[in-house]
């Protein structure tokens, strides 16, 4: 049976880096960045990150994978679990169940920053503790980190201002030791104006700044975000089944 961790999420660090498809929310939790909850039967490792994304780690066996149905996929959650995998055969236990959809996302990482000029009539500022309750839309700080004390204390990002008004935020989603996931949002009347590239191209240079690597992940579907990640210079390294309650 899964038991469940509340203490000392550093002793699963070699887990996290090991997790199978994406590493680095399971990596952020471990490394003390942001919030979660960590079960193991001591044989696999299952990373639950405070966003809802969840990830495996060594090897779960069928035992595992049929708590992990009941209890996370059979009833609505109070957070949402979405399971992130690239195993064939994990895929394949869960997709064959009624309750359980399967989708695909795509990875994407960079190793350089571009520089792009902010459009006139706007203005580029970091994400302060004045800024943060003025967002709004779903990809946000707080989708991602539990309060925005601990992003201000781990996180960064920036968002583009038109007069009072913001326009588009892009921001640390996730963060480890040498990577760093960026998320993105532009408020509705703003968008298609490269106004999300420009905020993210902030992100990506004060990550490169720091000595980390950015990446960046969308819903294969989601074409709008595929190519600003290609626009900003992400090449995409793989892609992921995605696997969440079918509501």
């Amino acid at each position: 049976m899964m038991q469940h961790e509340s203490r000392d999420f550093a002793a699963f660090s070699s887990a996290a880096r090991a997790a199978v498809g994406d590493t680095v929310y399971p990596r952020s939790m471990a490394e003390g960045y942001q919030s979660g909850d960590i079960y193991t039967d001591r044989n696999a490792v299952l990373f639950h990150h405070f966003c809802g994304f969840a990830y495996l780690s060594g090897d779960p066996k069928q035992e595992f994978l049929d708590e992990i149905r009941m209890r996370f996929f059979a009833a609505p959650q109070k957070r949402r679990f979405v399971l992130i995998t690239d195993r064939e055969d994990v895929t394949a236990f869960f997709a064959g169940q009624p309750e359980i959809a399967a989708e695909e996302r795509r990875y994407f990482r960079a190793e350089t920053a571009p520089d792009i000029a902010v459009p006139e009539g706007f203005a580029l500022e970091p994400l302060t503790a004045d800024l943060l309750p003025r967002l709004s839309g779903r990809i946000i700080p707080s989708f991602s980190w539990e309060s925005d004390a601990q992003f201000l204390r781990s996180g960064f990002g920036f968002c583009i201002l038109h007069g009072t008004e913001i326009a588009a935020c892009a921001f640390s989603a996730a963060v480890t030791a040498d990577t760093v996931d960026i998320g993105v949002e532009t408020a509705e009347t703003f968008r298609r104006r490269g106004l999300a590239a420009c905020a993210a191209a902030a992100v990506m240079r004060e990550t490169v700044r720091q000595g980390k690597a950015p990446v960046w992940a969308c819903h294969a579907l989601n074409i709008g975000s595929a190519k600003t990640a290609q626009a900003l210079g992400f090449q995409q390294t793989h892609t992921c089944t995605v696997l969440h309650r079918n509501s």
